[in-house]
């Protein structure tokens, strides 16, 4: 019997997805600074919800794992960096050097990933990261144990500026960005933790307050520079007035929480089913933002409200177009 969504994920899903776009549309500057403090942490975070240990010992748990959580979304982001890659090649204009360059990029991954697979470094990591963590949780009982080695391996994570040992493509990086796992695997966690404990807490009003006024208080101190956080997962960029560590294991997570909160009073209101279609789509639209957004500027769009309209609608209009395609082809098949 397959499980009903709880739609206030989906529609937490579609704010994150729709503040990644905002802050690729914007130049850089506050409200980026802003939204770079958790939107990637919450779909880590989110991507910790549905993990649960496995038989560590026995391979062919290992091999289903491999085949429910991993293989689609390898073989798809293959699929869409070539795709991409060509795509960015005919626009462009450019040589056979450059197309092999970039196509190889995909198997080394993580900061060299640009253009219009920009984004393709949050797959890397987060396929990693549900690696590690299920990993964990499947070899270490105590859970205050394994809360204990996500937060040394956060605070790992904050001891170095940036993997200046080794370069791939003139890129300061370690393969498929391997050494954010530190940080990514802490959210992860977390995510974890809070979906197998008891996390209809989110759901009452008090904490929902709690947060969201929380988030403001935080956003109206920075902005009257009583505190400075700057934070780029993919860069491995933490810049902060107070110790690293401390804010990346609480700015994050409020906002995360916060936004979550806010998903839940949102499906309350009709319109809900909105942002929860969005939330169903967030990996395409992940995906292809970036062209997206390149293509409105080439054909003349300046406007950052319907460059991101366009960036979130037009791949979700290709998933409904590909669905009766792929429906109508297995009827076929099957008569």
């Amino acid at each position: 019997m397959r499980k009903k969504r709880i739609e206030w994920i989906d529609i937490a899903k579609a704010y994150g997805i729709i503040a990644v776009v905002i802050g690729h549309a914007l130049a850089s500057g506050t409200t980026t600074h802003i939204i770079y403090w958790w939107h990637m942490p919450l779909f880590f975070v989110i991507g910790g919800f549905f993990l649960k240990p496995i038989n560590a010992k026995k391979l062919i748990e290992w091999k289903r794992f491999f085949n429910k959580r991993l293989y689609r979304d390898l073989l798809i982001y293959f699929m869409a960096g070539i795709g991409l890659i060509l795509l960015y090649s005919i626009l462009y204009n450019k040589d056979w050097q450059y197309l092999v360059n970039h196509l190889s990029r995909l198997i080394v991954g993580g900061r060299t990933l640009n253009l219009y697979t920009s984004t393709f470094w949050f797959i890397n990591v987060y396929l990693l990261s549900i690696c590690a963590v299920t990993l964990l949780i499947s070899t270490v009982k105590s859970r205050w144990i394994q809360l204990g080695i996500v937060s040394a391996a956060l605070f790992a994570g904050t001891c170095y500026d940036k993997i200046d040992w080794m370069h791939l493509y003139s890129f300061e990086t370690m393969p498929w960005n391997v050494d954010i796992v530190l940080i990514a695997a802490f959210f992860t966690y977390i995510g974890y933790l809070f979906f197998h404990t008891h996390y209809q807490w989110i759901e009452k009003p008090v904490p929902i307050a709690s947060l969201l006024v929380l988030s403001g208080t935080l956003v109206v101190l920075y902005l009257n520079n009583s505190f400075d956080f700057q934070f780029s997962l993919k860069s491995h960029e933490i810049q902060s007035s107070l110790p690293k560590v401390v804010m990346l294991a609480t700015i994050p997570l409020i906002f995360s929480f916060g936004v979550m909160g806010l998903s839940y009073l949102t499906s309350h209101l009709e319109s809900s089913f909105i942002l929860a279609t969005i939330g169903q789509h967030t990996m395409i639209i992940m995906y292809l933002h970036n062209a997206l957004l390149d293509i409105t500027s080439m054909a003349g769009i300046e406007n950052v409200a319907t460059k991101v309209i366009i960036a979130i609608i037009v791949p979700m209009l290709i998933t409904l177009v590909k669905r009766p395609v792929t429906r109508n082809r297995s009827l076929y098949l099957d008569s």
